[in-house]
């Protein structure tokens, strides 16, 4: 049987927790605002203009280039950030050369 010991009190214990230490990491200064958002076990936080991340059951998701899923654990929000930053980059890129 398994010890107490094995379970890390570093990680988010809502998915609420989750996405505010997601917003801690992606917060820049002069960068664009975040919106946080929770209800119940769910909880969301719009990014960009078109890149939500939705966080429940453990995992943050968003879609990401060309509108593909993403996953990631909710376990490891500055792993998420790095992920999203650069989905964020690309999306500019992707922007500023449509206009």
């Amino acid at each position: 049987m398994g010890t107490l010991s094995t379970i890390s009190t570093a990680a988010p214990a809502t998915s609420a927790e989750a996405v505010s230490r997601l917003c801690a990491r992606l917060a820049v200064p002069g960068g664009p605002r975040l919106y946080p958002g929770a209800l119940g076990p769910v909880a969301v936080v719009s990014v960009d203009s078109g890149l939500t991340v939705w966080c429940w059951g453990g995992l943050f998701r968003w879609s990401g280039a060309g509108g593909t899923r993403v996953t990631h654990s909710a376990a490891d929000p500055e792993g998420a950030a790095r992920r999203l930053g650069a989905e964020r980059h690309s999306h500019e890129e992707r922007h500023s050369t449509a206009a």
